[in-house]
């Protein structure tokens, strides 16, 4: 069965150092009560391989497990259950660029469908947008 796949970038240019923002981005897991929780601890704790997430996105309950993290650099996860589609994955990355730091958040969507591909990528990529904002504003604000 072919699968479509969809993909997205986003890159934002922070007023903060690379660890300020890399803590920000952390900082989005286990926050206020509509934040996403872990439900299972990683290896290192909390964040790292095997971090199990939970969260509500619309009307998905979303299960997502980190698959490689390397602070204060990069975080990639996937879904494991929860997103109506074969596959979604994510990365985010954070580089030193002149005096701050350029965050980069990109997912990558595969389903038989492309338009259920095209519509949770979409999804994806508004939720990812606010999360950009949310971690720009924390780390500027550190």
């Amino acid at each position: 069965m072919e699968r479509h796949r969809e993909h997205y970038r986003i890159d934002r240019e922070i007023d903060a150092s690379p660890e300020a923002v890399f803590a920000a981005l952390l900082a989005l897991i286990g926050g206020s009560e509509d934040a996403p929780t872990y439900v299972r601890l990683g290896d290192p704790p909390p964040h790292g391989p095997g971090a199990l997430v939970v969260f509500q996105l619309q009307e998905y309950e979303l299960h997502e497990v980190c698959v490689e993290l390397e602070v204060p650099r990069k975080r990639r996860y996937r879904m494991v259950s929860g997103a109506p589609v074969d596959h979604y994955e994510a990365l985010t990355e954070v580089a030193p660029q002149g005096d701050g730091t350029l965050l980069t958040w990109q997912g990558w969507t595969e389903h038989p469908d492309p338009e259920v591909a095209a519509a949770w990528n979409h999804l994806a990529r508004e939720s990812i947008g606010r999360a950009v904002e949310m971690v720009a504003t924390r780390a500027e604000e550190s």
